[in-house]
């Protein structure tokens, strides 16, 4: 299982902040589910735009993704987790 990934899990349903490099974001789990070691999970921030957050697994990254008018953003790789 992904480190940071199974942090999200453990801390859900608490707001969770992560963090991209400089960037943070907190936000309000909507689901975080692992499937064998893959992850999937949904969030949205304050101003309610929703994040979605994948991992194939260990070795993969944990990368999320931003709802913007006419798909989603990259918001790249998160670095680190914590509870908000």
């Amino acid at each position: 299982m992904h480190t940071l990934a199974k942090r999200i899990h453990n801390i859900t349903p608490d707001p969770v902040r992560l963090f991209f490099g400089e960037e943070t974001v907190v936000l309000k789990m909507r689901s975080a589910e692992f499937f064998q070691d893959a992850f999937q999970a949904e969030g949205i921030d304050e101003d309610g735009t929703t994040y979605r957050l994948v991992s194939d697994g260990k070795d993969d990254p944990l990368v999320a993704g931003k709802q913007v008018d006419g798909g989603w953003k990259s918001m790249g790789d998160v670095t680190d987790v914590e509870a908000a």
